[in-house]
């Protein structure tokens, strides 16, 4: 059981870049890194990083933030219980959106 805190399934490599990809690429995905580690407490979780190439879209936080959501979901209908963390790799040029006020 060990063995497989260290692992990740291709299955589950590939369900990962693909949902990476369908909220990600129009920011200038260009990769995704999949590999299993620990968090700070030592429990087993998925650690994702993605790598993008510098475009004009600015990248809109609400689907970055919306991205562990979704991702977290489907790994756990798929049976993958550790946690996904999410890190960004975007060019420091890169514009951020500002984020939409909600209307009161």
């Amino acid at each position: 059981m060990q063995e497989l805190a260290h692992t990740v399934d291709p299955k589950i490599v590939e369900l990962i870049e693909q949902t990476v990809r369908e909220s990600m690429e129009p920011f200038g995905l260009r990769a995704v890194h999949v590999r299993a580690g620990e968090d700070h407490a030592g429990d087993p979780v998925i650690f994702v990083e993605a790598d993008y190439d510098l475009v004009d879209l600015p990248i809109d936080v609400s689907v970055t933030a919306k991205l562990t959501h979704i991702l977290r979901d489907r790994l756990w209908k798929h049976g993958e219980t550790r946690f996904p963390h999410i890190r960004h790799k975007f060019d420091e040029r890169h514009k951020v959106s500002r984020p939409r006020r909600a209307k009161v």
